[in-house]
């Protein structure tokens, strides 16, 4: 079996562009693009593994019980210090039912239960963020937003959040191919990996356990199920915190990006319904996974390609979701569309926290398209990481106070 990193170190030799240089990180769309022009929707590589760079073609894989995660993609390490395979790297009966006891914290009574409270800390966020006119929307409001939810859901203790958002952020990282990631960086990821896996146990001897925590604590036996527990929760913590982090910079940044668009969702007013379709559209533009591995389970086939048992089908999403055979100008931002994206993935694996996410990143624009958001002028830059995507840093201007609704907030 491969560990984790020769897995990963394969990603950079397979794919059909180099994803190593800082060209890919700044616009990895031209290169899917190029690699779609030369090879059509799926490229078969050297060693026989496939990538897959269409829509519908990711759709098929998605959706396919024939793919999974298997043994190639899902090692019984899993990266987070922990001897344990959780949901999101396993597949069905053993997938559904770890999943079934995560998935009690995402009902739809849950979700509405934590809309106020999104409602209300990201108007904190923003209104505090405001006040000198200037702020930085992931630093001042995507990470401190994010980290609150996922603190909240999961159950971790006041007293560790900030080192969770720290740990969380270099798990991410951590997702890349080693050798596109410096030393030291490596070996934060690596302390990350102990902290974040230490105190998650220290939380589940607290006798007052909630969220997650709370539901996962015991096995479905009734017996305790520590390592199950604290390898999930750590995954969940990466998955969820970074990922809307990602999604709250790039959907400002994009918006910014595109006046006439920004223009056009603040003339009927800033409304939470409005932010709220906006948001597919950000996410299928720019979404903040780029990437998701599945392993054929059995011989199968992708639109007629043959795929034999145990090939790695790297599933591109961010060209999915830019194929122009499904999202007619596709490198353009329609805020008027209604698209059917692949950032949350499909099938069994679908995001799991793709409701919350939805809700962290709707009330965030809600009230930052309040205070008539406008450019500094500030380069703008990526995080290095490839898997995941992410703005670093994104400077706007604000208004120190809410203005009416229906304000056009595409000033330059």
């Amino acid at each position: 079996m491969e560990t984790s990193e020769t897995f990963i170190d394969s990603l950079l030799r397979q794919l059909p562009f180099d994803i190593g240089t800082d060209e890919f990180v700044q616009n990895p769309y031209r290169f899917y693009d190029e690699a779609r022009r030369a090879s059509g929707p799926v490229h078969r590589t050297p060693s026989g593994d496939v990538v897959v760079l269409g829509y519908f073609e990711a759709r098929a894989v998605l959706s396919d019980p024939r793919f999974g995660h298997g043994a190639r993609t899902a090692q019984d390490r899993t990266g987070y210090g922990v001897p344990a395979r959780t949901f999101l790297l396993t597949d069905p009966p053993g997938h559904t039912r770890q999943r079934e006891r995560v998935r009690r914290a995402f009902t739809a009574r849950e979700m509405l239960s934590l809309r106020r409270r999104i409602g209300d800390v990201a108007a904190g966020l923003v209104r505090e963020a405001a006040r000198s006119g200037t702020a930085d929307v992931v630093a001042d409001v995507a990470r401190p937003l994010s980290a609150r939810v996922v603190g909240d859901l999961i159950g971790v203790p006041e007293d560790l959040r900030d080192r969770f958002a720290q740990a969380a952020a270099l798990l991410v990282r951590g997702m890349d191919p080693p050798g596109l990631i410096a030393p030291d960086t490596r070996e934060r990821i690596a302390r990350a990996r102990v902290w974040l896996a230490r105190d998650i146990g220290a939380a589940l001897r607290r006798p007052a356990g909630a969220g997650i925590l709370r539901a996962l604590a015991r096995g479905a036996d009734g017996r305790p199920a520590r390592a199950e527990t604290v390898a999930t929760c750590a995954q969940l913590v990466a998955a969820g915190y970074e990922t809307t982090v990602g999604l709250i910079g790039n959907g400002m940044h994009a918006l910014l990006q595109h006046p006439d668009q920004l223009a056009w969702l603040t003339a009927g007013g800033h409304s939470e319904q409005a932010c709220a379709a906006a948001v597919e559209e950000l996410l299928r533009y720019d979404p903040p996974i780029q990437l998701a591995p599945r392993c054929a389970l059995v011989d199968a086939d992708i639109a007629g390609t043959p795929v034999p048992r145990g090939t790695v089908v790297f599933v591109l999403l961010g060209a999915a979701n830019r194929d122009p055979r499904a999202f007619p100008e596709p490198h353009r931002l329609r805020l008027d569309r209604q698209p059917r994206h692949l950032a949350f993935g499909l099938g069994a694996h679908y995001c799991l926290g793709a409701a919350l996410s939805r809700l962290e990143a709707t009330a965030a624009l809600t009230h930052l398209l309040a205070r008539r958001p406008r450019p500094t002028g500030h380069p703008v830059s990526y995080s290095p990481a490839r898997i995941a995507r992410s703005i670093q840093s994104l400077h706007v201007r604000l208004d120190p106070a809410e203005g009416p609704r229906g304000s056009v907030a595409a000033e330059r």
